[in-house]
């Protein structure tokens, strides 16, 4: 059972909670209220759709109120005595619109994820959301859904609904599968022939004896093959023996004639020579080298010399330069210094400057003095007015003549201060420049008087008479150098030549000493080769032998080759043969497989269509069974005393029976047909779904007149509840509330503004 729903920002819904009972639940209010969107909401929560969403008619971000970020539906129903809440929400991101779904048993969560909840809640009721929107939810103008459509695609829905698609389907497949097989069963026999597999199986006895065959003269060829080799084998080994003998023997001889030759060419090389000259040489060479270093040391001490010489003569040039320099640099200062004091001293001119300022000062002083006066007599001169009495300074009485005479002589006395403030600003400015010319003379004289006492003067004299003495030094050094560089390459050629002659007799002693150990070499040699046996008859009468015995072992060989690439070859014949043969055998055992297959597969589809059948009639007549109960319920007349849904072979047919069976679509008017479809609703909902035992109607009272509203409304309250335990229903019908309901709610809301539905209970 149902036990409540909560709307947060869903469609017109700010935040509504609604509860529910068991029996009818009424929903009432004016078209755009809000009413369906309850009923899509319990959908939704569910399954995660309702057919609106489904249909793609409405998107997710239409389901949020106005511009809200999220939405979300809380349900809660209770379930073999456990309760159960759904939570749903929807937010806007800025990658478009995202869902979250959770589900609770007694306020601990059990599953999440929308696929999984919805999965979880189908799997806890047995009601998918295709059942649930066929049996149980009637949406709005659409409960006569099943009476509007056509024959062909009502059998095809009703079929569905009841679960006997499955078996049409089972059975178009079996007819797919036995064409199938039919065909493979075709194909396999135009490839299959009893006299090829004759022809195959004695290929196969031939090509066995081939093989057979070539075995016994294989093995034959082996025996001798093995003989042949042992024989080569002893050949080979007094071969290779005399072979080593021959490399040697020749080996000697190639080296007895390359150390003669070797001795002749040395001793045409060598020339006789006395070993007193070589030692007196040596002696001679140690001499001159001993000398040459000894320059190089005097030469190495005088560049030393002449290289400091240079230096400090360099140094002496800068210092020649800056003192050049630093003593103009002093004249000018001493010029300028004099330029300045003009036969004054800096102390003369202080006292100038401190004259000049107190003058300056006091000038100040009289001015800011006068202008204050002046500003006094103004004053008293605006105080003076005609009508004053008494004197404001000396309290004496006044008189208009009196006030006249002390204003001519105010205003004169003003006009003589100005004249004087003239002056003195005059006088200010004069001082004022003055005093500044003065301090800068002060402050460039002092600046000009301390650089001159911290600049000593340069004797340049004494400087450039140091200079030419470094000049003359360095002149004597480099005559010096010259002599000794000139010494000191003599030297180095006389010691170069001796170096040269000294080499030259120690090359003609190494090739005297390596002719004696090429001599000595020769003579082992010659020794070598006198005791060394060799027969070369003998061996080229072995190589011979052995060659010919190489000959007739590749030919064995080859013969093997040839029999073992034949008997391959025969082999994959016969392999390829027996492949032919076992597809064949293969192709007559799928053949007699694929008879049975259908035979069984016939007897199949026929079964299945026998329990179609038996099925859909079990399930009509349930179906009848309970609409007969409940068609007085709905439908207060007596014209039509029954109600049923008979079947064709091409359609489900809805009749009633004014004494006998007609069709509903041929004598029914409209109120007749909402009934009838509002009675197979409640039938289909007490037979596919008697556990959930919900039914969900959206404005029901379509095509009905004010009795039949009347009628439904009463069998709404007192006598669905019986067969159904939980019904709820939506109307703008103010003529179906009734105070039995199970609970009533009002919706309401402003429209014109757009406003939020407000629910109202009743």
């Amino acid at each position: 059972m149902l036990k409540s729903i909560r709307l947060v920002n869903w469609r017109s819904h700010k935040d509504s909670v609604l509860e529910f009972r068991s029996g009818t639940n009424l929903l009432i209010g004016i078209m755009g209220a809000g009413k369906s969107s309850i009923l899509e909401g319990i959908s939704y929560a569910l399954f995660g759709t309702f057919p609106a969403l489904e249909r793609r008619k409405l998107k997710l971000e239409n389901l949020m109120r106005f511009n809200e970020a999220n939405s979300k539906v809380v349900l809660e129903f209770d379930w073999e005595d456990e309760t159960y809440k759904i939570e749903r929400e929807i937010e806007r991101t800025k990658r478009g619109t995202t869902t979250t779904a959770e589900v609770f048993k007694n306020n601990l969560l059990v599953e999440h994820g929308t696929f999984a909840v919805t999965t979880f809640i189908e799997n806890l009721t047995n009601v998918d959301y295709d059942l649930f929107t066929r049996a149980i939810y009637s949406e709005q103008n659409n409960i006569e859904y099943f009476l509007n459509l056509d024959p062909r695609r009502r059998k095809q829905e009703i079929d569905t609904l009841l679960g006997l698609d499955k078996f049409e389907t089972a059975r178009s497949n079996i007819v797919t599968v036995i064409g199938k097989f039919r065909t493979k069963k075709k194909t396999l026999e135009e490839r299959f022939s009893k006299e090829k597999l004759a022809e195959i199986e004695f290929k196969e006895k031939e090509q066995l004896q081939k093989i057979s065959s070539a075995e016994v003269k294989l093995r034959e060829l082996l025996v001798a093959l093995d003989e042949n080799q042992k024989q080569l084998a002893l050949l080979l080994e007094s071969f290779n023996s005399m072979k080593a003998q021959k490399e040697k023997f020749e080996s000697l001889e190639k080296q007895s004639i390359f150390l003669s030759a070797e001795c002749t060419s040395i001793e045409k090389q060598i020339i006789p020579i006395p070993e007193m000259a070589i030692e007196s040489a040596k002696e001679k060479l140690i001499y001159l080298q001993k000398q040459k270093e000894q320059h190089s040391l005097s030469l190495r001490s005088l560049d030393q010399k002449i290289s400091d010489l240079s230096k400090e003569a360099g140094s002496i040039s800068a210092n020649l330069k800056t003192g050049a320099e630093s003593n103009s640099r002093c004249h000018n200062m001493r010029k300028e210094l004099a330029a300045l004091l003009d036969d004054r001293t800096i102390e003369t001119l202080k006292a100038e400057q401190k004259e000049v300022s107190q003058t300056l000062l006091s000038s100040k002083s009289e001015l800011t003095s006068l202008k204050q006066q002046i500003e006094e007599l103004q004053e008293l001169l605006v105080k003076l007015k005609a009508d004053l009495s008494k004197c404001p300074l000396c309290s004496s009485n006044l008189t208009d003549q009196s006030i006249s005479h002390i204003k001519e002589e105010r205003a004169e006395l003003i006009s003589q201060k100005e004249k004087r403030i003239g002056e003195l600003s005059s006088l200010v400015a004069q001082n004022q420049k003055q005093n500044e010319l003065l301090e800068e003379k002060i402050r460039k004289a002092t600046s000009l008087s301390e650089n001159l006492s911290s600049i000593a003067p340069v004797d340049l004299e004494k400087m450039k008479s140091h200079a030419l003495e470094l000049e003359k030094q360095s002149t004597i050094l480099l005559s010096e150098k010259s002599i000794l560089v000139e010494t000191t390459d003599v030297l180095g050629k006389e010691s170069e030549k001796l170096r040269l002659e000294v080499s030259k007799y120690e090359d003609i002693l190494k090739k005297t000493k390596l002719l004696e150990e090429t001599s000595k070499k020769l003579a082992e040699v010659k020794s070598q080769l006198s005791h060394l046996l060799f027969d070369k008859e003998a061996f080229e009468s072995i190589r011979v032998k052995t060659e010919s015995a190489k000959l007739d072992l590749e030919k064995l060989n080859s013969s093997k080759t040839m029999l073992e690439t034949e008997q391959r070859i025969t082999k994959d014949h016969l392999k390829s043969i027996s492949e032919e043969l076992n597809l064949l055998r293969t192709i007559s055992l799928d053949i007699q497989n694929l008879y049975e297959l259908e035979d069984q597969l016939l007897i199949y589809k026929n079964a299945l269509l026998e329990t179609q059948t038996s099925l859909r009639s079990s399930l009509t007549d349930a179906i009848n069974g309970a609409m007969n109960e409940i068609w007085p319920i709905f439908y207060p007349y007596n014209n039509y005393k029954a109600l049923r849904l008979s079947v064709s072979e091409k359609d489900y047919l809805f009749e009633v029976n004014d004494g006998a069976w007609k069709s509903l679509d041929i004598i029914a008017s409209g109120g007749e047909r909402a009934s009838a479809a509002l009675t197979l609703r409640v039938a289909l909902a007490m037979v596919l779904t008697p556990k959930l035992s919900w039914l969900i109607l959206d404005e029901p009272t379509h095509n009905l007149d004010s009795q039949a509203v009347e009628m439904l409304s009463s069998a709404l309250q007192f006598k669905v509840p019986e067969v159904v335990k939980q019904t709820f229903v939506i109307t703008h019908d103010e003529a179906f509330m009734g105070s039995d309901f199970a609970s009533n709610y009002r919706l309401t809301r402003d429209k014109e503004n757009n406003g939020e539905t407000k629910v109202e209970s009743v």
